[in-house]
């Protein structure tokens, strides 16, 4: 027969016994009232760590902070109701004014990066908004956020449909994806991680707790409060998880093999299921709060920006990385020239490119944890797998890499089961290149900021046909001020929409040109630099038929916006 494991074995007999607080939201009242043993604790080790010494039922740690009266009254949302997530100033005042193209009074006009950023950032708090609820509620609770400004005394008298709350939530969500918040969360064993949070009020710094899959994925943030022996080397950690307004859940930390275990669920209506650690594991992970509240590291600002104001240069990246978005279902897999991976191989995440590094959200309300962001180096050029392989029915799917002063991407691509596309990106020449054997007609977007000119401009090549598949790519030339649409590897014509928003200090122009003929082999020039609204002549294109650089035709497009 096979021999159960302690930490099972201690499980059971909780949920038996019914001692599995969390499952009936047990008050800390409750907590305090618990029967203690007069028998001496133990002191037992695991892997070298010390428990606590404590007995059986104490509360060890009770930082006061309570689910009912501090954690909001209503549970983890994502995409399921109405929300306003990030606008314009939430950016400004997570990375200041250099988001911004222009302001007019306090009116910002982002960046075409800032733009996407905001957009790829928005859609991914589709899945759920718990990093943000677990982070607020505490922040209210020390007093770092008034609950005052948002019409309520404390966090559980506050409703959901007031904006400024749903927007207040989205802005401590989104520090988990930029540095230092991200670089500052501190992974360990169960056993350090329980005795990190058993020091809060010593330290002066306040968590929240990640909690993952082995396989990386289905993220999820918790508020911890407090700690309780249960005895026999067991250990609570004592949380609010938003996806049970009202109620103390535990996440059990069991010393003799330094593993933790805690059953979570997508809301009280869904089956829980456990999720599960140990000390190889690192899928426990602590941020602390301290590492949000001041100007994040812009990962789409080139350091320019609005230098009226004052707030043009802050908070760069010292290190430049670019971001890698997957928005839709599928994986990717990140490949360098050299051949070194970073993204899914087998159902597991593998980081083989030097300096490359990935952010799992934690995030978890409908189930389905979106794929990392993934970071890279700023000048390596990389070959993205996007992979269908694992979906059931066809997915909507958007990549886009953001880098500092630049954003380019593809975009609906609708991603059938099995099917496995390939993009191409070359960052310092703002290129890419998108390969599939399927009929697409994806969206090609580029965003640029210009600081050495006068304008900031956004492209979209839009509906680009792919009849039979091949491949396209995209190149701006910022010193030529051309945008190349390439069809040379195509296997068939077609025609693509283009759309063009022009930023200066003063206004945002735009224009628009429908069915530009694509053919098979031939370089589309679209002459934008020398575009503005008050030219009556509209755009030049240029089109080398044969790929020798030569232009072969020549003619203007009127707007047809």
């Amino acid at each position: 027969m096979k021999k159960l494991h302690p930490f099972r074995i201690i499980y059971s007999l909780l949920i038996v016994l019914g001692l599995f607080l969390s499952s009936c939201g047990a008050t800390d009242e409750e907590y305090s009232d618990a029967e203690t043993y007069t028998e001496e604790p133990d002191t037992q080790e695991a892997g070298g760590e010390s428990s606590p010494v404590s007995a059986p039922g104490e509360v060890v740690y009770d930082f006061g902070f309570t689910p009912e009266q501090n954690g909001f009254n209503f549970q983890n949302y994502g995409d399921d109701i109405q929300v306003v997530n990030l606008t314009a100033g939430e950016l400004r005042r997570m990375f200041g004014d250099q988001v911004c193209s222009r302001l007019d009074g306090d009116v910002c006009t982002l960046t075409p990066p800032a733009e996407q950023w905001m957009e790829q950032i928005n859609g991914s708090m589709s899945g759920g908004h718990c990093e943000g609820m677990a982070v607020l509620s505490l922040m209210m609770y020390t007093n770092q956020v008034s609950a005052s400004d948002f019409g309520g005394s404390v966090a559980s008298e506050l409703d959901i449909n007031d904006e400024n709350l749903q927007r207040e939530i989205a802005y401590w969500w989104a520090t988990q994806t930029v540095a230092p918040t991200y670089t500052s969360v501190i992974k360990g064993t169960p056993m350090e991680i329980l005795e990190i949070v058993q020091q809060m009020q010593v330290n002066g710094e306040t968590y929240s707790i990640g909690i993952y899959k082995e396989d990386g994925s289905g993220g999820h943030a918790i508020t911890p409060f407090g700690v309780q022996d249960k005895g026999d080397g067991l250990f609570a950690i004592l949380v609010y998880d938003n996806n049970y307004p009202g109620q103390t859940r535990e996440l059990f930390v069991d010393s003799r093999d330094n593993t933790w275990l805690y059953e979570a669920s997508i809301n009280p209506q869904v089956e829980s299921e456990l999720y599960t650690g140990n000390a190889d594991t690192q899928t426990l992970d602590l941020t602390p709060t301290s590492a949000r509240v001041n100007f994040q590291e812009c990962p789409f600002c080139d350091g320019s920006g609005v230098s009226s104001t004052g707030g043009g240069k802050l908070a760069t990246l010292d290190q430049k990385q670019n971001q890698i978005f997957l928005d839709g279902e599928g994986h990717l897999l990140i490949t360098d020239d050299n051949g070194n991976r970073l993204g899914y191989v087998n159902g597991k995440i593998v980081n083989e490119i030097p300096n490359a590094s990935y952010t799992a959200y934690r995030m978890e309300a409908s189930g389905n944890a979106p794929e990392p962001i993934y970071w890279l180096p700023a000048e390596l050029n990389v070959t993205i797998s996007i992979d269908g392989s694992t979906l059931t029915e066809e997915s909507l799917t958007d990549l886009v890499m953001i880098g500092a002063g630049f954003s380019i991407g593809v975009e609906g691509i609708y991603l059938e089961p099995g099917q496995v596309d390939t993009a191409y990106f070359y960052p310092a020449e703002q290129t890419i290149a998108y390969e599939t054997e399927a009929d697409e007609s994806p969206f090609i977007v580029v965003g640029v900021e210009n600081p050495d000119a006068e304008a900031d401009y956004y492209f979209e090549v839009q509906g680009a046909d792919i009849k039979g598949g091949g491949i396209i790519t995209v190149y701006l030339d910022t010193k030529a001020g051309d945008l190349q649409i390439n069809a040379e590897k195509l296997n068939n014509e077609g025609s693509f929409d283009f759309y063009l928003t022009r930023i200066t200090d003063e206004l945002e122009e735009e224009f628009a040109a429908e069915e530009i003929l694509l053919k098979e082999g031939a370089v589309v020039y679209v002459n934008y630099a020398e575009w503005t609204d008050a030219n009556p002549e509209g755009m030049y294109f240029g089109v080398d038929l044969d790929g020798d650089d030569v232009i072969d035709d020549e003619y203007v497009v009127d707007d047809s916006k």
